[in-house]
């Protein structure tokens, strides 16, 4: 078995895997040793983006599979990797100018509660990075010239 071959795809997958994990995972929780919770408008479905971001993860898991064959192909996981990682990033650059994050702050009852952020940005960024190495890797993977006919083949006569 070479190693070559399914190092790339084995990239993606966990990519894929921690991006899927991290969808289901809340963006911003309550610091431990706080009273509180974080009421969301929503009753814990994914939303449009989140069904996004795994699908996209998906499609640069199908990309690394397909520059098993094509070597450009490779520019599917790269992509796909960096529109997670755009948007873990966003999320959290919204979140930081936003709101108080990692300082104590008082409830409307005056409970004092800090919020911290969850796991799901760190999951993103996680996923969309072996995205992108899983692409690298595909890409690097043949070398150079390998979609282009080598000295040895007859040229086609089409």
């Amino acid at each position: 078995m070479r190693y070559s071959t399914v190092l790339p795809v084995a990239l993606a997958v966990g990519g894929l895997a921690a991006i899927v994990v991290g969808v289901h995972q809340g963006l911003v929780h309550v610091a431990p040793g706080y009273e509180g919770t974080i009421v969301t408008g929503w009753g814990g479905r994914l939303n449009r983006s989140e069904r996004l971001l795994a699908g996209v993860g998906a499609v640069g898991v199908v990309g690394t599979v397909a520059t098993l064959r094509w070597r450009r192909a490779a520019v599917v996981p790269i992509a796909g990797g960096g529109v997670v990682l755009f948007y873990a990033l966003r999320a959290v650059y919204w979140h930081v100018r936003n709101t108080t994050l990692y300082a104590e702050t008082t409830m409307y009852d005056g409970d004092p509660v800090v919020f911290v952020l969850g796991a799901e940005p760190f999951l993103l960024v996680v996923g969309g990075l072996l995205l992108v190495a899983a692409g690298v890797l595909g890409w690097r993977r043949l070398g150079r010239g390998h979609d282009q006919p080598t000295a040895g083949t007859p040229p086609s006569t089409v």
